[in-house]
């Protein structure tokens, strides 16, 4: 069944905003994006797509909305993003010293965009050791990290101590 309109610039939308922020819109953002008033009219726009099988909705959290795979076109799904591989982290024992840490020909792993959506500060590294299996975290695994200044209670983070070189 072919879209509305208002149907199609939702989905471009929530493509949009979910390529450029990493995380899909909330309702009354797509309201104010396409410049709708009521959310329940926004919400019977997003029922119409996920019925005709353009998007999945989970109820119960406010950033449910996930484009449907298949829509390669219109979601960028099979484009390939680089993603540079930094080297190695520890996951046990540190590394000796900071250039262990380092491959010296940055390599790089690829991607779809549908994995990573906003390549902006993302990098990859390779896990050396065992310490992390309890979080499914195995030696020789490669993870891929964002940069960020800060970390919240509960988030798994790869730290750089630089006064003690681990």
């Amino acid at each position: 069944m072919g879209l509305s309109d208002r149907q199609k610039k939702i989905l471009n939308f929530v493509k949009s905003f979910t390529l450029d922020n990493g995380y899909p819109p909330t309702i009354r953002e797509i309201g104010k994006a396409v410049n709708i008033t009521s959310t329940s009219v926004v919400n019977y726009n997003l029922d119409a797509l996920q019925r005709n099988g353009h998007i999945y909705r989970d109820r119960t959290v406010s950033r449910g909305i996930r484009l449907v795979e298949g829509l390669e076109e219109l979601t960028g799904a099979s484009e390939l993003v680089k993603i540079p591989l930094l080297g190695r982290i520890a996951a046990g024992e540190p590394l000796l010293n900071f250039q262990d840490a380092f491959d010296p020909e940055m390599d790089t792993i690829e991607l779809t965009r549908d994995v990573v959506p906003n390549d902006k500060d993302v990098y990859a590294l390779k896990v050396k050791g065992n310490s992390m299996i309890d979080a499914l975290i195995n030696d020789g695994d490669i993870v891929v990290m964002r940069h960020a200044e800060t970390a919240n209670n509960g988030d798994m983070v790869a730290a750089w101590i630089t006064d003690r070189e681990e």
